[in-house]
């Protein structure tokens, strides 16, 4: 892989893990409402001036723009509820883990298999995601896996998959760089509230709610997070040639997940866990030097 493109990944990671433990305190229905709006109210005017310029873009993708909306809406809400019925440091690394191997999978149907150290270490890393929610071997168990945090956990794996097999066919057809990466995801982001919107109408019904300021600032903030991480990896994906690669570096967030989730949410990382997060690491060392 190209050493910007793993630098952006890595860097992204540390976006990712922190608006995730951030949200893990944020147990609203609204809260990926709030920071998707957040998110297209400030960013839709430019991108949309930007139409208007040599390098217009929505003709191109408006498609996959639709499609990768509505997985991203799948995702928001997975998480969502499986933080509502189970641990960050549980939810997290599943949700996260499902995806590297599918994702590797779409690459092989596109002419773009992965090479031998590359498979190897996507499986290390699937393998780490798998362990490392647990406390200790007894707690391998059926019950472990299977449970309603799981189901969710689930759910929002096949919204990765999704908005990252589409994301990454659409950034192919957009011009490179990091300001063609940015309004890409804003108007993904645009493309999920209003599916999301649906969601939470229809299916979920959430209590109505009164939204305080407070609440606002809190969506800007998150909506930092979650667009920043977001938009380094629209821009690696433009480098990578391979999505299943920049999929499994970004599980270098688990890593740090772990870390801040047993410091500042007091969740129990035991040398199992700890041993799990090891393997990851030696994973994502063997994409980024043989991949």
């Amino acid at each position: 892989m190209p050493p910007l493109a793993i630098f952006l990944i890595l860097l992204s990671t540390f976006l990712h893990a922190g608006w995730n433990l951030v949200l893990r305190n944020r147990r609203s229905d609204y809260a990926f409402l709030d920071i998707v709006i957040v998110t297209s109210v400030v960013g839709l005017g430019p991108a949309l001036a930007a139409e208007f310029g040599p390098q217009p873009m929505l003709m191109h993708v408006k498609g996959y723009l639709l499609l990768a909306g509505f997985f991203q809406a799948v995702y928001y809400l997975g998480l969502t509820q499986g933080y509502r019925h189970g641990d960050f440091t549980v939810v997290y690394p599943i949700a996260r883990s499902l995806p590297v191997l599918l994702v590797a999978i779409g690459d092989v149907t596109r002419g773009r298999a992965p090479s031998l150290i590359g498979w190897l270490g996507m499986i290390l890393v699937s393998l780490g995601c798998v362990f490392i929610p647990l406390e200790s071997w007894r707690g391998f168990s059926r019950d472990r896996f299977w449970n309603r945090a799981m189901l969710w956990a689930a759910v929002t794996a096949l919204g990765i998959v999704g908005y990252t097999l589409t994301d990454k066919i659409a950034a192919e057809f957009i011009t490179p760089g990091p300001w063609s990466a940015a309004r890409y995801a804003v108007y993904e982001a645009a493309a999920s509230v209003v599916v999301y919107w649906f969601i939470l109408k229809w299916f979920v019904r959430p209590a109505p709610r009164q939204t305080a300021w407070a609440d606002w600032r809190w969506a800007a903030l998150a909506a930092l997070g979650v667009f920043g991480a977001y938009w380094l990896i629209l821009w690696s994906y433009q480098l990578a040639a391979q999505a299943s690669y920049v999929v499994a570096l970004r599980q270098f967030s688990i890593i740090i997940g772990v870390v801040l989730g047993a410091i500042f949410l007091r969740e129990v990382a035991p040398m199992l866990r700890l041993s799990a997060a090891c393997i990851i690491v030696i994973g994502i060392a063997g994409i980024v030097l043989g991949g």
